[in-house]
């Protein structure tokens, strides 16, 4: 089969591999119809990501056909339509027991290298899928509009709803802000809309974008790049009291002081965006302030609702989707996606 291998620090290539097969009993096998590029796919690419040795297959976010089950699979069967999680977990350990299924014991990410479980990817013609029956969700919506429920819709999904089980998210009335316009913040605007904030306020840096965060259900755009200060824009949208929630998704120190500053008297600032080193963050404000700042990861225990909501049209991120190439493609979509060309936020490849 044919698969997007990791070769070295900007060094990818399509090669032919062996077919996975399965290797446990709740393992499936998955014929890959359509994949996706990720940032953090990127970052891998980069020789960013520790440990990432050459030879390993990248990608994780992926839908498909099932094509063959473990003995212990009973939500699956050959020919089933499925999306697959970024990430598989157990569902039986401490972690998982909590909710926390991106801390599972057993858990690992495709495509990560050895640092993260050493789970090949799944930009290839196949995948092979641990824990399956966790990890697939049934789907009957086309790719395009599915594929996201795996990776990142539930963490712009999450980053409204709250980070951690329990945890305080966006009510209705909300004045909700977020901070950076990539797919994940994009999905965070989209998300909002199902909590009937009471204005949705999309700050970022690219007109392109801006637009898109209208289209997806934001009331107001803010353009950091531009002559706008965000802070006082903020202010005037929200009456003079401040955002009641805000969503991090840069994963910059300026960002996140922008997005405490604008908090209103008890408001919580959700961080998903990928800090890539410590930081200063501003004590005193959120003290005075009674502002809560949550970090985190997307839930993906709550793809089954996502896939829900989408297959009943109440939520569609489809037009994060910018270009649609082939897997024999792929070299070029990289470069397309890493370099923003062609107003590229999201690629997919199908097989």
């Amino acid at each position: 089969m044919r698969a997007v291998v990791y070769e070295g620090p900007n060094d990818i290539r399509l090669e032919d591999v062996p077919e996975p097969v399965v290797q446990d009993p709740e393992d499936a096998v998955v014929r890959v119809t359509t994949a996706s590029i990720c940032g953090s796919d990127t970052h891998i690419v980069h020789g960013l990501l520790p440990k990432m040795e050459p030879g390993r297959i990248i990608g994780h976010e992926f839908c498909g056909v099932v094509h063959e089950v473990g003995g212990a699979v009973g939500r699956f069967k050959p020919g089933d339509r499925v999306v697959g999680a970024a990430a598989v977990w157990c569902g039986r350990c401490r972690a998982c027991r909590r909710g926390l299924y991106s801390a599972c014991e057993r858990g690992a990410t495709f495509g990560h290298g050895p640092l993260l479980g050493d789970l090949p990817g799944a930009q290839a013609d196949y995948v092979r899928v641990p824990f399956a029956d966790n990890t697939l969700q049934h789907v009957t919506a086309p790719d395009d509009r599915i594929i996201f429920a795996g990776d990142i819709l539930p963490t712009g999904y999450s980053a409204v709803a709250g980070l951690s089980p329990g945890g305080r998210g966006v009510r209705e009335g909300d004045h909700v802000v977020v901070f950076g316009l990539g797919p994940v913040g994009l999905c965070s605007v989209a998300s909002a809309k199902l909590f009937r904030p009471a204005k949705i306020i999309a700050v970022g840096n690219r007109a392109e974008r801006l637009a898109l965060a209208e289209r997806l259900g934001a009331d107001v755009t803010i353009d950091a790049a531009g002559t706008e200060d965000v802070r006082k824009a903020v202010r005037q949208h929200t009456d003079g009291w401040g955002a009641d929630y805000i969503v991090e998704a840069v994963g910059k120190e300026e960002s996140l002081e922008n997005a405490i500053r604008v908090a209103a008297p008890g408001g919580v600032v959700a961080v998903v965006g990928a800090f890539q080193a410590p930081i200063k963050i501003n004590a005193p404000r959120m003290q005075a302030r009674n502002v809560t700042v949550a970090m985190g990861m997307g839930d993906l225990g709550a793809m089954p609702k996502l896939v829900k909501v989408i297959e009943d049209g109440e939520l569609d991120v489809s037009p994060v989707v910018t270009h649609r190439m082939s897997l024999d493609d792929v070299i070029r979509a990289y470069e397309i996606f890493d370099k923003r060309l062609e107003g590229a936020v999201k690629i997919l490849l199908t097989t």
